[in-house]
């Protein structure tokens, strides 16, 4: 069986695991993105498209145009699912020039590759090299496996792309609040392979090491999250590590070295948690996020800390000062990331979904 996962990016890394999870098991798999990612994950296939956002022109012109403020957060659409539709003849006009200059390129790639020979393609954001789908018509008319994967914005601030919709035989997603947004939506956790993990190299000197991550501080509550951890080291003998605009490399290295991770105080880039608070969990590093009642239900038993905006200060006080809980906390979060995010555990998933949707 071939596979072949899509995506305009490598955002997580781990089109890498997957395809070595999918090669154990005697399958060949490979992955192909729009453009290339800034966070050095490892490389595969790229199409090198014109007119994508890894371009500060792009992103300059999409703001324009939808009068978007950096600083507010995107409204959601409505409707389960939302269907993406141009927001303006100028937009319309944008997308079907992109693909107009993008198709010599797309079709060659195909071509020289033999990108129309798998059996499964996994469209990663629920989203084709070509705006208007052209791509996923082809296959579907040939029969082959489409599975669509939405990780957020994707369906809530854009809407599902009917061509890709029409043609998934498998929704995916590994966001809670995503599952009542599009009907028969699958729910599949991140991978992650503990094997590949830097062992954490943190030396007692006394302080505790607290850090973050963001790629959108908004999102997160980064700033009232930074706000908190600075005043507290008037308190205690704190080190703030923020972790922002470097490489995956990197920011490992630099989680490998703290005691205590926050990843978010807000539900507005997702619930729960991402793939930052997998790595942090399976460093066994104590983790806290907000985790609101649906996400805890979901669950179940779970060693994260749940925090909001108010209760941040005291849950963080509380864990600095209790070295025996950070302890219990540690060996409770790299137990579960192993159970519940462990690549060959995610893949036999996959695997249960693709039998019963008939594609194996």
């Amino acid at each position: 069986m071939k596979i072949l996962y899509v995506a305009p990016e490598n955002v997580t890394g781990g089109f890498g695991l997957f395809a070595a999870s999918h090669r154990r098991r005697g399958n060949e798999c490979r992955w192909i993105t729009f453009f290339e990612s800034p966070y050095e994950y490892d490389k595969d296939l790229c199409f090198n498209l014109i007119g994508m956002p890894d371009k500060g022109w792009v992103t300059k012109l999409r703001d324009v145009f939808k009068n978007d403020q950096s600083s507010e957060l995107p409204a959601e659409l409505t409707g389960n699912p939302p269907f993406w539709s141009p927001s303006s003849k100028f937009e319309s006009l944008l997308h079907n020039s992109r693909d107009y200059l993008n198709s010599p390129r797309i079709r060659k790639c195909l071509i020289d590759n033999q990108l129309n020979d798998y059996d499964i393609y996994h469209f990663e954001q629920g989203i084709d090299p070509f705006r208007d789908g052209r791509w996923v018509k082809y296959l579907s008319a040939k029969r082959k496996g489409i599975v669509a994967f939405y990780h957020g914005t994707d369906l809530r601030n854009r809407g599902v792309i009917r061509s890709i919709h029409k043609a998934a035989q498998i929704n995916l997603t590994s966001e809670i609040d995503l599952m009542q947004r599009l009907p028969g939506m699958k729910y599949l956790y991140l991978p992650i392979d503990v094997s590949r993990l830097t062992e954490r190299n943190r030396i007692d000197d006394g302080r505790i090491r607290i850090c973050h991550a963001a790629r959108n501080r908004k999102f997160k509550g980064s700033d009232f999250i930074e706000s908190v951890v600075l005043k507290l080291k008037n308190k205690y003998p704190l080190d703030w590590v923020m972790i922002e605009n470097v490489s995956h490399k990197e920011a490992l290295r630099l989680k490998a070295d703290v005691d205590i991770y926050i990843d978010q105080i807000t539900d507005a880039g997702g619930w729960g948690y991402g793939a930052s608070s997998v790595e942090s969990l399976a460093l066994g590093i104590p983790t806290l996020t907000r985790i609101n009642k649906k996400v805890a239900d979901f669950l179940g038993q779970h060693p994260f800390v749940s925090v909001t905006k108010n209760t941040l200060e005291k849950e963080l006080s509380n864990l600095i000062e209790d070295e025996g809980r950070r302890v219990e906390l540690s060996e409770f979060s790299k137990k579960w990331a192993e159970e519940r995010h462990g690549i060959e555990v995610v893949t036999d998933t996959l695997y249960d979904y693709y039998r019963d949707a008939g594609l194996i």
